[in-house]
């Protein structure tokens, strides 16, 4: 009893962002296909972080605090909080990436090559603040959690480690992208209406939290990291969606409309 109160309650944000997962997840998808995919992403879970402590496969050689142990519930070599935390880092970056693909406006993007591509850099691209952060869990609540052996290019993370999240997420959002596969083009008022509006502000949480609390351990690189990588996508994000959100089939007033029919005469001349 003592490790599952360890595991739901002193993992608290994992539990929270778990929660949120299914309140979004059901709603878009229904129970059925919600658990299907909470199932696959734990197995994924388990067999992928299991994989790279034994074996180094796919995320390079790390290891857990064995001191967790008798606090928390461990499935081999893991604490079981850790695969758990697969089924949301998906979900959110997979319906944020929708939603870029899409526009506050619609539902589903043009092309869903674009949802799925946007998904996978999204989630991978999480992982960029969370796995370094992490790292430093005993200056802060999450507590001493895991260490790698070996050096590594992004603060102290090895490029191996990016490579293989980048595989777990080509899976997750996949099956995500194939199970929502059916749903429908629908038009929104706007961005507060939008049905992923709580994936986008959740998406953000779970990194900018981290980023913050970098700040406050002086970890300042990081957190400045998170930020500069941010910031440029979000303004041109922010651009892209007023340009679009532009009413079309307007009248144009004189002076535009002069402009027009100059462009064109300068256009035939050619």
């Amino acid at each position: 009893m003592d490790e599952v109160i360890g595991t739901l309650f002193g993992r608290w944000y994992v539990t929270l962002f778990g929660l949120t997962f299914f309140w979004c997840a059901v709603r878009q998808l229904g129970w059925r296909k919600t658990l299907t995919y909470f199932g696959v992403s734990l197995v994924v879970g388990l067999l992928f972080e299991n994989g790279s402590v034994k074996y180094g496969f796919p995320y390079t050689h790390y290891r857990f605090n064995e001191a967790l142990r008798g606090d928390e519930i461990f499935v081999g070599d893991v604490p079981l909080m850790v695969p758990m935390s697969y089924c949301f880092m998906g979900y959110f970056a997979f319906a944020m990436g929708r939603l870029l693909a899409s526009g506050p406006r619609r539902t589903r993007g043009r092309f869903v090559w674009a949802e799925y591509g946007l998904g996978v850099m999204l989630a991978v691209w999480a992982l960029w603040i969370l796995d370094p952060v992490s790292r430093l869990g005993h200056e802060f609540y999450l507590g001493r959690l895991f260490a790698y052996d070996g050096p590594g290019f992004w603060f102290g993370l090895p490029l191996g480690s990016q490579l293989g999240f980048a595989l777990t997420s080509l899976i997750l959002v996949g099956l995500l992208t194939w199970l929502a596969r059916e749903d429908p083009d629908v038009p929104v008022r706007g961005l507060r209406e939008h049905p992923h509006l709580t994936a986008l502000i959740t998406y953000h949480a779970q990194v900018f939290h981290l980023a913050i609390v970098a700040f406050v351990v002086g970890a300042d690189t990081i957190g400045g990291a998170a930020f500069l990588m941010w910031i440029p996508a979000a303004m041109i994000t922010a651009v892209q969606w007023m340009s679009a959100a532009k009413p079309q089939g307007q009248v144009l007033d004189p002076v535009d409309e002069g402009r027009r029919h100059a462009l064109h005469g300068a256009g035939s001349l050619d």
